[in-house]
């Protein structure tokens, strides 16, 4: 009997999440060739550290990214993917897309314990997954850390409603050791006890000390966290509070919903947007209300998950990133699933149902849209980097001995050619950038990222290589290789 349950128990999962997995696939599959960008080539780099004089600990742990310590969210995926696959692209991009449809059936398994409903269960799944603000977690490998820590994050829930409901130790163990494991992957893990706190009042009342066990690793992270890193006292992550955090709720919300993200994508009517996002936004709280008045909170706990999910994010005033939203968003995509199925009046299932379509005629073109748009920025990428490796390769006929300096690279090109060193690995060495170059707009590291620390030499040895002619300069920003040599100095 407890097998044939559990047999019925994984068909209605499979079969519920079959449609938004699908949907992935269709969306996803033409990203897993999307090269690798700015950010993905640093931690590429990150390996070379380790050649360069520092441990494999201090590569894993030390605090980077704006003071971040992510050894499951970027280092251990780069340090295996720079040492096992090169510039490949592909593996990280495959485990970004299964992790994400595993993360389909945990939002399914979820939200049918949450709604009491598999049908709700696979529609929340689909319009999550449809959502333009899912995109770059998807393509740009390093966002990828937003698909981990919603894995942890949604095992996490699975793991302390099923503790909740049977007392089972095997579930608490399991619970602790999913929220260890995303603190790992992406900090905004902080948010999960007073998700839990949320449950325990509105499903489990008098089950207070539930929260213990997540809220006592969660400050244990925090204290270690601020004892490691010191915040950010200016620039995009610095914190501001006031008013802002209110202006940038309203930001996300907006986005997420819809119709103001695809009036700034495809300049529709304003108005037109204005209106849907009003009737988007007075249908849900008209559905958390009426779930309320029944005794039903389920609404109200999915409303709070969206609100509570951005709190880490809402201070940074100077950063809206819209894959912020790509776990709380789980929250209203339940919500609205809710409404649909447990509408009772026909003139609630006829506002539902709008909402809905609406919500999918915004965000189908617009995720189609962003993800090309990423699309079409890797493929640039790659064209930049062949017209680097073209013009190099010129140079090295006309000189193919000396030291060579290589002006006008962009960010890009330079942390792909010299930094990470494809371009060294190709052969090509005594390769340099001007000392100046930073003020040109190139990101330059500490040496030790480097393949070849000598990458920039000072502003003496380099005047003196040039002024005798032991080296040239030459401009690499040119469109054909050959007109590199026009402009060599």
């Amino acid at each position: 009997m407890l097998h044939e349950r559990s047999g019925r128990r994984l068909g209605w999962m499979v079969t519920t999440a079959a449609l938004p997995a699908v949907v992935v696939v269709i969306l996803y599959a033409p990203a897993l060739r999307s090269a690798y960008r700015l950010d993905d080539l640093a931690w590429l780099s990150l390996r070379n550290t380790i050649a360069n004089g520092h441990s494999l600990v201090w590569a894993l742990f030390s605090p980077q990214a704006q003071g971040s310590i992510r050894p499951l969210g970027d280092r251990v995926w780069f340090l295996l993917a720079s040492s096992w696959f090169g510039l490949n692209p592909i593996p990280l991009h495959w485990l970004a897309l299964i992790t994400q449809i595993a993360n389909v059936f945990l939002l399914v398994a979820a939200g049918r314990r949450l709604l009491g409903s598999p049908v709700a269960a696979g529609i929340a799944a689909t319009l999550w997954v449809l959502n333009d603000s899912l995109v770059e977690p998807l393509l740009w490998a390093s966002a990828l850390n937003e698909v981990l820590y919603a894995f942890w994050f949604l095992l996490t829930f699975n793991a302390f409603m099923k503790w909740i409901d049977s007392g089972k130790s095997i579930w608490l163990g399991a619970h602790l050791a999913a929220m260890v494991l995303g603190f790992g992957t992406l900090e905004l893990m902080v948010v999960f006890p007073l998700i839990a706190a949320v449950y325990i009042a509105l499903f489990a009342a008098g089950r207070w000390k539930a929260v213990l066990p997540s809220a006592t690793v969660t400050v244990a992270f925090v204290a270690a966290h601020l004892f490691s890193v010191q915040l950010p006292q200016s620039g995009p992550y610095r914190m501001s509070f006031g008013w802002s955090l209110v202006t940038n709720l309203a930001r996300y919300w907006t986005k997420v919903l819809g119709p103001e993200e695809y009036r700034g994508i495809h300049n529709s009517d304003a108005g037109l947007a204005m209106a849907g996002t009003v009737l988007m936004s007075a249908a849900v709280l008209a559905w958390v209300v009426a779930g309320l008045r029944r005794k039903q909170p389920a609404a109200l706990f999915c409303l709070l998950w969206f609100v509570l999910g951005l709190t880490p994010v809402l201070p940074l005033n100077e950063h809206f990133t819209p894959y912020y939203a790509f776990v709380p968003l789980i929250g209203l995509a339940w919500l609205a699933a809710d409404a649909l199925v447990g509408a009772h009046s026909r003139f609630g299932r006829a506002v539902a149902s709008a909402c809905l379509i609406l919500y999918a005629f915004c965000q189908a073109p617009s995720t189609l849209f962003v993800r090309d748009w990423n699309l079409a920025r890797s493929a640039d990428v790659e064209r930049r980097e062949a017209q680097l490796a073209g013009a190099v390769r010129e140079i090295r006929r006309i000189q193919p001995k000396g030291p060579v300096f290589l002006e006008r690279l962009d960010t890009e090109q330079f942390w792909w050619g010299l930094c990470y060193g494809e371009l060294i690995r190709q052969g090509y060495r005594d390769l340099h950038i001007l000392p100046d170059a930073a003020a040109h707009g190139v990101a330059v590291p500490p040496s030790e990222w480097c393949l070849d620390p000598n990458f920039r030499l000072s502003t003496k040895e380099t005047a003196l290589i040039l002024g005798d002619d032991r080296g040239k300069a030459y401009d690499v920003g040119s469109l054909t290789p050959h007109a590199v040599l026009a402009k060599s100095r």
